[in-house]
């Protein structure tokens, strides 16, 4: 198995997620809806930042996860314009 490195500003499905964690699609969304990884939700897909994953079971960055966490809520509107689009259609389907 190779190992697969997390860019920390780059947004991953949660297919990707899944397969960087090594854990299923269901844990993903369970980390998701816990809070212990934050994501935005774009419309029925969600989208989780690679800062997040990299913090994830580090207590000591449980500030920066609520700056990240912060950040995701005050950009949602930003972010669905820039995913949400018909141009971007074609992947709502995958």
């Amino acid at each position: 198995m190779t190992s697969i490195a997390i860019e920390p500003n780059v947004f991953y499905t949660l297919d990707e997620v899944s397969q960087l964690l090594r854990v299923s699609r269901a844990a993903v969304l369970r980390l998701i809806k816990s809070g212990q990884a934050p994501a935005v939700q774009i419309g029925r897909q969600w989208r989780v930042l690679g800062a997040t994953l990299l913090n994830l079971g580090d207590p000591q960055d449980e500030l920066e996860s609520g700056q990240v966490r912060d950040w995701l809520a005050a950009s949602n509107t930003a972010l669905r314009e820039v995913w949400d689009n018909e141009e971007d259609a074609v992947y709502d389907q995958l």
